[in-house]
């Protein structure tokens, strides 16, 4: 490999050449002339070139100026990428893992990701879906969206939304057979998210509510994924019964209508769940404090049209307790 002269010679030259004095070298560089005029000479020898006339004062030589050009832009080029480096190490890009189940993070998460890349650049958010209860900490994800009853041992639970469920179908379906009334539902194609869990999350228990008495031979088609419900009904195929945070935006962006005025609140709710260990990391907080605004916004968002529907369960309940 090719001798290199050492780094501090080359910053002592590249300060003489470019002052055009070595007194005034050493002043920047702390040290004295004679040291300055020292290690010049040991760089000349190492090379075998003079760098300097010293002739009334000193001046660059013509090997001086090519190599001054080149030490200048490397010692550039150097303190950039140290400054680069030292920059990431110090504060390096920081991932947050968080799991969701993947109809709420395809139609609820996803769309509002832009607004949080835009206030923290500076964190990843690694979206892990899946209907599998996360690992929380020990390498596992630092934050989960859950829904249930909020009983998750070792976690902390954090209320996230409370979840609804009505009718909806696509324009095109409702313009076609044009159902009036709940009791059409009877004899309308139906799509059944095969693996519901929690009250209110089907379509016997809105049934149910109801008072209607549905038979075996309901037309339905049953999927095992809640994405293929909401892909099935936006293409008119038949009516879900789906959750209001998958929907609502789908229903603002006209791809599906809601049917009646009535629905069913569900007895399970939203959770983000965490653990001491993940909300000690500042990253880590940060994404749980703007998930939990996200929520309330949209709860805020959701009040009044929410209002406007018939919950079957306080009817029912208040009817039993008269």
């Amino acid at each position: 490999m090719r001798k290199i002269p050492g780094l501090n010679d080359l910053r002592i030259f590249e300060a003489a050449g470019r002052l055009q004095n070595f007194r005034l070298a050493g002043q920047e560089l702390s040290l004295t002339h004679s040291a300055v005029s020292h290690r010049i000479r040991s760089l000349e020898e190492q090379l075998g070139l003079e760098l300097f006339e010293r002739q009334n004062g000193v001046r660059l030589t013509d090997a001086g100026r090519e190599l001054h050009a080149a030490v200048t832009l490397t010692l550039d080029q150097l303190g950039t990428a140290i400054d680069r480096i030292g920059q990431h190490h110090r504060n390096p890009r920081q991932v947050v893992r968080v799991a969701c189940l993947p109809a709420f993070a395809a139609y609820w998460l996803l769309p509002r990701l832009h607004e949080f890349y835009l206030l923290r650049p500076e964190i990843s958010l690694q979206i892990q879906a899946g209907i599998e209860l996360a690992d929380l900490g020990n390498n596992g994800v630092d934050l989960a969206l859950r829904f249930g009853k909020g009983t998750w041992p070792h976690v902390q639970s954090d209320k996230f939304l409370d979840e609804y469920y009505y009718p909806v179908a696509s324009p095109d379906f409702i313009a076609r057979l044009q159902p009036a009334a709940t009791a059409d539902l009877l004899s309308l194609p139906l799509l059944v998210h095969a693996n519901t869990i929690g009250a209110g999350s089907s379509w016997s228990a809105y049934f149910k509510a109801l008072g209607l008495h549905a038979q075996q031979t309901l037309r339905s088609i049953s999927f095992d994924d809640s994405n293929l419900v909401l892909q099935a009904a936006e293409h008119g195929h038949g009516i879900a019964f789906e959750r209001h945070s998958h929907v609502s935006a789908r229903i603002k962006s006209g791809d599906l209508q809601r049917l009646f005025d009535s629905g069913v609140r569900s007895h399970s709710r939203y959770y983000l769940l965490s653990t001491k260990q993940s909300m000690s990391i500042p990253a880590v907080q940060c994404v749980h404090d703007w998930l939990m605004g996200q929520a309330q916004d949209f709860s805020a968002q959701s009040a009044a049209g929410l209002a406007s529907i018939r919950w079957l369960d306080e009817v029912n309940r208040i009817a039993s307790t008269a």
